[in-house]
């Protein structure tokens, strides 16, 4: 009976026990060195056998203790990390309280770690929009600071944003940079990264559908994955046999195809790489479809739509599955199948359209009004030209006029025939410049109709803004109305933090942060957005600003790094500072002439 209680105190004891340790935890080791504490903290922190929820605790200690020191980079270390054990709205509001560790830190490895890790999040939770604005921000501060090896790193990483939102050629380009980066090394990390960028460029081959390059790039894959460590080699096996299924399904060898891809799941499965293992099922069912095995084949593409239920999103590539599932009900009379069917690929072209106008809004904003006030430019130009030709045309048609009417006067018998012949020739002519002008007056219409094609921005800003108060919580309209002050007041154009922004708007970072990546994309987007449109509007105005360096510019809109603000407009503008004002001036040079 004793040893039966006792069995029962047991886990009791154990749960005391370990509050006793996580509490007593920072005390013991505030005893120890600073650099043997954490050392120790990290451990527990590291090890695969430890909870996150243990983990989290681990790095709050962590976190406290590098505060308490003033240690930036333990701070940031432990935020970082926690990142990866939280939900992702927790992880966003720690990604902007490690923003101020930044931009309070000398140190290059903090600044690049965290662009780094803002980019692969974004990506990661298929804020692609984000994910770019972040990723092309490193890629400038690593070329900066000429961090190769992060540089091409994070090339990869924006080739991998362009795929997955069908801008192929584009993801082609940076793979190859930094495929061709790695392969001028010979360590280990090299080795990988090369190996990492000929995956990617492979896959993108084969969403292309180029049988040459994807077999160019699997041959040297498969010179790079001989050097790897054994345990690194059995799974980069499993993804170039893959990819071999891949090049077998393109050279339509259905048979070699099916082999290659049964081959690779298993290792795949393991890896927990869920979009690759549906992406086999998908092929797998597109070989039985095609050898009239439909039945077979509907099972592996009602897998896709069960990953599509689970996670509300999938990769541009799987969607093809909904058509085959569309035809099988349509042809087997499940009319109720049928229409789910459609409702989910309705929802995913809807998805698709979503993420890739975040990227396209991000490299092409205002590119088309640009290329439409260029088009009005040239149609007025061309309304100019074809007024001088019916002016010119008209004095002809008068001087005609004069001549044929003295001609029938000192003509009086010539044949009846040949007066009316002459008069057609008049009516001929006549005919001539009314339809000129007609063309005329059709082409300055189309120049007039041109300023309805160009949108409103203002105008439509209202009215998404005035149908957002209507839905809005009177603290959300509070925080909207706050904001608009702000954007009045041009207070983005100093260096303001979020905590700045929450205490301008009397409210929490807690509660402003997630309501900015709501509504306005998140806090940096939100304020470095309204920085480029700013300056953009004022070297539009003012020559003058025009004659100012970047590193001038940068100063006045943001307190920017020149690299950074240099990137940021690229990315919002869709071109260089440089090329943007060089334009501007040849336009005002244009309009002058």
């Amino acid at each position: 009976m004793f040893f039966k209680k006792l069995d029962n105190l047991f886990p009791v004891l154990n749960h005391l026990f370990l509050c006793w340790i996580i509490f007593l935890l920072p005390f013991g080791l505030f005893g120890q060195t600073t650099a043997d504490s954490y050392k120790n903290l990290w451990e527990v922190i590291e090890n695969d056998t430890v909870s996150n929820a243990k983990k989290t605790t681990y790095l709050d200690v962590y976190y406290q203790k590098a505060r308490k020191e003033n240690n930036l980079l333990e701070q940031y270390k432990a935020l970082e990390k926690k990142t990866y054990l939280v939900p992702f709205a927790d992880a966003a509001l720690l990604l902007h309280q490690m923003h101020p560790l930044v931009q309070n830190s000398a140190n290059d490895s903090i600044k690049g770690r965290f662009l780094n890790r803002s980019a692969v999040f974004y990506y990661k939770h298929r804020d692609f929009k984000n994910a770019l604005y972040y990723a092309v921000a490193s890629e400038a501060f690593n070329e900066e600071i000429n961090n190769l090896y992060n540089l091409n790193a994070v090339r990869i990483d924006i080739g991998n944003i362009y795929n997955h939102t069908r801008y192929y050629d584009k993801a082609v380009a940076y793979f190859t940079q930094a495929k061709d980066y790695y392969q001028t090394k010979k360590d280990y990390n090299h080795l990988r990264g090369y190996i990492n960028s000929l995956y990617n460029l492979s896959r993108t081959h084969w969403q292309l559908g180029n049988a040459n390059a994807l077999s160019s790039t699997i041959n040297q894959s498969l010179q790079g994955v001989a050097l790897l460590q054994p345990q690194d080699r059995q799974l980069e096996a499993a993804y170039i046999a893959y990819l071999k299924g891949g090049l077998a399904f393109l050279q339509k060898n259905n048979a070699t195809a099916q082999n290659y891809f049964t081959k690779a799941l298993p290792a795949i499965q393991q890896n927990g790489d869920f979009t690759n293992e549906h992406v086999i099922y998908l092929y797998l069912g597109k070989i039985a479809w095609q050898q009239n095995q439909k039945a077979e084949a509907i099972q592996y593409f009602t897998k896709i739509d069960s990953l599509f239920n689970q996670k509300a999103f999938l990769n541009y590539e799987l969607r093809e599955a909904y058509d085959y599932l569309i035809a099988y009900y349509k042809e087997t009379e499940q009319s109720a199948l049928q229409n789910q069917a459609i409702e989910s690929l309705i929802t995913l072209n809807q998805q698709f359209e979503k993420e890739q106008q975040s990227i396209t809004d991000i490299l092409h904003e205002e590119l088309d009004t640009k290329k439409l006030k260029k088009s009005q430019v040239q149609l007025q130009k061309l309304v100019n030209k074809s007024t001088i030709w019916i002016s010119f045309l008209g004095g002809v048609l008068l001087i005609l006029a004069v001549y044929l009417f003295w001609k029938r006067f000192k003509n009086q018998n010539v044949d009846k025939n040949s007066t009316i012949k002459e008069k057609e020739n008049v009516a001929e002519i006549a005919d001539v410049v009314k339809n000129e002008t007609t063309e005329v007056k059709e082409v300055a219409n189309v120049s007039n109709s041109i300023t309805e094609i160009i949108p409103e921005p203002q105008k439509e800003e209202q009215k998404r803004e005035k149908q957002k108060k209507e839905e809005l919580s009177s603290t959300e309209q509070r925080l909207l109305e706050g904001l608009t002050r702000f954007e009045k007041e041009k207070g983005f154009l100093e260096s303001t933090t979020l905590d700045d922004l929450a205490k301008q708007l009397n409210t929490t970072r807690s509660t402003l942060s997630p309501f900015l990546n709501e509504h306005k994309s998140g806090f940096s987007t939100y304020v470095n957005k309204l920085r480029i449109q700013q300056v953009v509007a004022d070297l539009k105005a003012d020559k003058e600003l025009r004659k100012k360096s970047i590193k001038d510019l940068a100063a006045l809109y943001g307190n920017l790094h020149p690299k950074t603000f240099a990137s940021l407009f690229k990315v919002i503008t869709g071109e260089t500072p440089s090329l943007f004002i060089e334009r501007l001036d040849q336009e005002d040079e244009t309009l002058m002439s």
